[in-house]
């Protein structure tokens, strides 16, 4: 008798290319602008959201999440950012986290924060700081969230 699988599987990528963001509860602090095209000089297609602007935040609700990532761009014009999770995944308290987008090539499409075992269970609050000094930058191109079976 063959085994059967019912799956709920949800993946689902989040777009993060248009400002004003009003998609799935994300919400924008500070000043964020539209990169709707080519990255720099380099031709290359790479929509997202950027910012200079120290301090500013993204923050969004992840449910039914077991795991999630967030990509977006690294050079040598960007620089430091912080991401909390609250609550971590593994206990009650946030996870927070300081990163670093500087990097002496460009980097398209580059995962910026992974995490993992989540509880599909529970609704998380994602917060992005950007924490580069003016003039650096900061941008997120997709929030891609993974989901497993209950």
């Amino acid at each position: 008798m063959p085994i059967l699988f019912r799956t709920t599987v949800q993946n689902r990528t989040i777009e993060t290319t248009q400002v004003p963001l009003t998609i799935d509860g994300f919400i924008l602090y500070g000043l964020w602008q539209n990169q709707p095209y080519t990255y720099a000089n380099t031709g290359a297609p790479d929509p997202r959201i950027s910012t200079t602007n120290q301090g500013a935040t993204i923050s969004f609700p992840l449910t039914s999440a077991s795991a999630f990532y967030i990509t977006g761009s690294v050079n040598f014009n960007h620089e430091a950012y912080t991401v909390t999770v609250t609550p971590s995944p593994d206990s009650d308290s946030p996870l927070v986290g300081q990163y670093n987008a500087s990097s002496r090539w460009v980097g398209l499409g580059m995962v910026k924060y992974l995490a993992t075992g989540m509880n599909r269970s529970k609704t998380y609050q994602v917060s992005i700081t950007n924490n580069s000094p003016p003039d650096l930058w900061f941008d997120i191109s997709q929030v891609v969230v993974l989901d497993t079976p209950p």
